[in-house]
């Protein structure tokens, strides 16, 4: 009998591997979270960004100028000064 709880007890143990296996799942959804906020970090500066730039080209030019050069369709220009992020993924 004691053989036998002592290999049930070996077996269950909390050896490294399993707890570097239990921790896996919870580590991936911290980086999921990390990197879920830097991208509405992004997102909220970008749009701090346009209405600042939006907010000066008022004060400069008057409203009667900005609406009407918004009005234009114009090409979306990518900020290529800003580096991309590259996302991991779970595997």
């Amino acid at each position: 009998m004691l053989n036998w709880l002592a290999n049930l007890i070996s077996h269950h143990a909390p050896t490294p591997e399993k707890q570097a296996e239990r921790a896996l799942s919870e580590l991936r959804m911290g980086l999921f979270l990390a990197e879920q906020r830097v991208l509405d970090a992004q997102l909220q500066a970008d749009y701090y960004r346009s209405r600042i730039a939006f907010c000066e080209q008022v004060a400069k030019a008057g409203i009667e100028l900005v609406s009407d050069r918004r009005k234009i369709p114009q090409e979306v220009a990518v900020d290529s000064s800003r580096p991309s992020l590259k996302l991991t993924a779970a595997q």
